[in-house]
């Protein structure tokens, strides 16, 4: 189905007026239909008292898909009159012998009860009533396959891997937060530096959403410190997902649906009991301590739904590269969610959400090379808060949101001493000193309409979002000085200027889509979303187009696929380049004079002329940046027994603009430049395997091949947090995270006598890593010379046991052996060239030992 073209609006420093009045009829239709629908009678024509009367009622879910199954009964003075269950399309026909009231009731396992009273009026025809059903707390398995569902052409095209929680928290890493759990999904792996990394791009590359609301760091573009996972129902990741509601991403999109408080209170703390450090035999303190403790249950039965989930972090993490007491970096947080969930009529519920994560660092950043003199103190305050309300109106749902994520955050060194680089070692107190507050305002309107049936089947939605944000603070640098192996003083750099900086920015977008199912065998889904943002002057168009195939008569065989444009939303720390402190470069000789004079650098932004990609349209002014990736794949799923479940998949994406810093010359002065010049390009070939059925015995096995080269000078090294002072040339080399061949397998075989086995077993190739000279740059390697760390191997093995203490309590008592066969998975390694031990890797963590009980109510 051919979708109309929206013509880009050109944007300016304030949002378009085209679209602002875009924007505000959506408005308007959410204040029209934001009343409560109630399910009374119409005057739809004359209608006997004296005969039978049959209500129709349509039964669907919060993402208004219909419910199967669900048991209708009708009740008169508390009198059964009459009951069915809804049929595969969700359809109820209930019928009631004349005028009257009526108590309506719709259940079904899973799901929070609804019920409707109905006044049935003599001389008047009964309408179709639409009544949602919320859903209960799912325990659902780890990694489902979308292929499994009974109808999978009625399923969206995008490739989509969704992990339970609560499967993933019996593994051996036993995740605390949602982005802990990540690195369980095939093509998803952790960095060096604990960042999470999708198809080999940084998180500044994806979007993070908690029940819709993206609640990345304004800022940055950091996932920051995610929910906790007790909070958390289903995690979903989709690589470049072709459905228009999602945006702000070039790699991929991590959802999140939290749970909801159940129609019983319960309870659960786990991990209570801290880890002590010993050493020599010894006790020495605490080494981490991660008490979770939840709680659910209905505040008022099948009206007013409520959950917390609370963790505290102690971490003290201890570098295996540096000796003792002189290894250790100290982390602690508060991480509490707290949601309420009303369910006000039949159609309509409205959630409310509180993620609140105050966390601290000493140490940051702490290894062999900086130890912690020159590392610095970092404190953080998020916080997210929002209201979602799902309303139902005439068959279809329309969703409301209303969000504010608040970030602060602040670095402080250890103290005022210059920052010296050398090839061997740092030395002295870190360079930056920075503080800065942001905030995103975001207001989303989503609109499903009702099935349509014409040369098939449409599922459309409609959809807006307006975003504000907001980014205040200051950055201010000492003295760097960079020295030889020997210690001889080459280069020192000094920051001048206050680097103060406010700034704000406006996102509109409108998007439209339709899930097209042109017959049993065959659906398409087309989508446009069209995008601004203020102060990048842009304004942006993203078509995409999917489809979901069964060639096959039984079904089983499911093929998907698609392609589209993904834009990146520029980070408001990139603009607060231009008032960052400038740079003095002073050049020492080998006996210390100074060779010539002192060069000060500028901070330039550069200005992105028109390109030939005919989906932007940007002023010609400074900044104009929208960095972009063309994208598209092909999977085949199948079940190959009852037990075995295969999906094969390949993606290729080629991202283009990406944001850069470059030293140049221009008009004969030297400066920092401020671009898009940055390229990436991405392959990768995905097979996964489900072993096992739907019960606790079910492993997951997986195997990742995977290329992504590109730009690895990231403006994030200085613009991002703890920013490393050295501007490095722009190289084409192997991104960062890139793992050319990955082997994942994971899972939980449940043994008699409450007893569980959950293996988790990795290996892949070391990540890449780049030489650099005395000077701190990068030096450029041969074609086909990456260097790499040796290849990783991990095998994790955690076994758990319940015991029933009383009926109501049990103790999960668990030991999880780390690091079983002991391998050597170095963790640094020697890399400036001017180093006398350039090339050496070292540092492991051991075999180990954990022990740990959990709590069960």
């Amino acid at each position: 189905m051919a979708l109309p073209l929206l013509r880009p609006t050109k944007i300016d420093n304030v949002t378009a007026p085209a679209m602002v009045r875009l924007l505000a009829v959506c408005l308007a239709l959410h204040v029209v239909f934001s009343v409560p629908v109630r399910a009374t009678n119409r005057d739809l024509g004359p209608a006997s008292d004296r005969e039978a009367v049959n209500i129709h009622i349509n039964v669907i879910d919060e993402k208004n898909q219909q419910v199967e199954g669900a048991l209708g009964e009708i009740r008169r003075e508390g009198k059964l009159v009459a009951s069915l269950p809804a049929d595969a399309n969700g359809k109820v026909s209930l019928s009631v012998p004349g005028p009257g009231s009526y108590l309506i009731t719709i259940s079904k396992e899973g799901y929070v009860s609804n019920q409707i009273t109905v006044e049935i009026q003599a001389n008047r025809d009964t309408p179709e009533i639409d009544i949602v059903l919320a859903k209960q707390i799912l325990n659902q398995q780890s990694i489902t396959v979308q292929g499994m569902v009974t109808d999978p052409v009625a399923e969206s095209s995008s490739s989509q891997t969704t992990l339970a929680p609560a499967e993933a928290k019996e593994t051996p890493s036993r995740p605390a937060t949602l982005a802990d759990a990540l690195p369980l999904i095939p093509g998803i792996v952790r960095g060096k530096d604990g960042t999470v990394r999708i198809a080999g791009y940084g998180e500044n590359h994806s979007a993070l959403l908690v029940n819709s609301v993206d609640v990345t760091d304004p800022a940055t573009g950091s996932f920051g410190l995610s929910v906790p996972i007790d909070s958390v129902e289903t995690i979903s990741v989709s690589e470049m997902p072709y459905l228009a509601q999602y945006g702000r991403f070039t790699a991929g999109v991590v959802t999140a649906e939290t749970r909801r408080g159940g129609d019983k209170w319960e309870f659960s703390l786990n991990d209570p009991l801290p880890e002590f450090r010993i050493r020599s035999g010894h006790l020495v303190g605490l080494k981490t301590a991660t008490p979770r403790l939840n709680f659910s249950g209905p505040l008022i039965a099948n009206r007013l739904y409520f959950l917390e989930g609370a963790e505290y972090l102690l971490n003290k993490e201890e570098v295996r590269t540096l000796p003792f007491p002189v290894n250790e970096t100290r982390s602690t947080a508060i991480n509490s969610f707290t949601q309420a969930d009303w369910i006000v009529s039949s159609t309509q519920v409205l959630t409310f959400s509180y993620h609140l994560a105050p966390h601290s660092v000493r140490y940051a950043g702490l290894d062999y090379f900086n130890p912690q003199p020159v590392t610095p103190n970092a404190n953080v305050h998020e916080s997210t808060s929002a209201i979602l309300d799902r309303l139902s109106i005439a068959g279809g749902v329309l969703q409301s949101t209303f969000a504010v994520t608040r970030i602060g955050s602040g670095e402080q060194p250890q103290g005022p001493a210059d920052m010296i680089l050398n090839p061997a070692g740092n030395q002295g107190n870190y360079f930056s000193r920075q503080n800065r507050d942001a905030t995103r305002f975001a207001w989303i309107e989503n609109w499903t309409l009702p099935k349509l049936h014409f040369s098939g089947e449409h599922t459309l939605q409609i959809g807006s979002l307006l975003g504000h944000s907001e980014n205040e603070g200051q950055f201010s640098g000492s003295p760097v000085q960079i020295q030889d192996a020997s210690g001889h003083l080459l280069q020192r750099i000094v920051f001048s200027g206050s680097g103060r900086f406010a700034l704000s920015d406006t996102e509109p977008a409108l998007y439209a889509q339709d899930h097209w199912v042109l017959n049993p065998r065959l659906a398409l889904e087309a989508g446009i979303r069209v995008e601004g943002q203020t102060i990048s002057h842009t304004t942006r168009t993203a078509p995409r187009l999917g489809f979901v195939w069964t060639p096959f008569r039984d079904g089983k065989t499911v093929v998907r696929g698609g392609a589209g444009v993904f834009y990146d939303s520029v980070p408001l720390n990139v603009y607060a380049f231009g008032s960052y402190p400038l740079q003095t470069v002073t050049w020492y000789g080998p006996s210390g004079g100074i060779l010539g004079n002192p060069i000060q650098y500028l901070n330039i932004t550069e200005q992105k002329a028109q390109s030939k990609f005919p989906f932007v349209d940007r002023s010609q002014t400074s900044g104009n940046f929208a960095p972009y990736s063309l994208a598209w794949n092909v999977e085949v799923e199948r079940p190959v027994t009852r037990l075995v479940t295969l999906r094969v998949k390949y993606l290729q994406s080629v991202a283009q603009d990406l944001i850069s810093i470059q030293p140049k010359i221009i008009q004969n002065q030297n400066a920092l430049v401020l671009g898009s010049t940055g390229v990436a390009r991405t392959r990768q070939y995905e097979f996964t395997a489900r072993i096992g059925g739907e019960g606790r015995r079910q492993f997951f096995a997986s195997y990742v091949r995977q290329f992504a080269r590109g730009n690895i000078g990231d403006a994030n090294e200085y613009l991002g947090d703890l920013p490393f002072p050295i501007v490095r040339q722009n190289l084409i080399a192997s991104l960062p995270s890139e793992i050319p061949n990955r082997f994942l397998f994971w899972g939980t075989y449940a043994l008699p006598r409450k007893v569980r086995i959950t293996p988790h077993i990795e290996l892949r190739n070391g990540f890449p890593y780049q030489p650099t000279d005395v000077y701190q740059q990068y030096v450029l390697q041969g074609s086909g010379t990456q260097k790499r760390f040796p290849y990783y191997f991990s095998f994790d093995l955690r076994g758990s046991k319940d015991f029933q203490v009383m009926p109501k309590y049990a103790v999960r008592l668990s030991a999880t052996v780390q690091n079983l066969t002991n391998h050597f998975n170095p963790l640094e390694v020697h890399a400036n060239a001017a180093d006398p031990r350039y090339g050496i890797f070292f540092g492991n963590i051991h075999r180990r030992v954990l022990l740990d009980f959990d709590v069960l109510f």
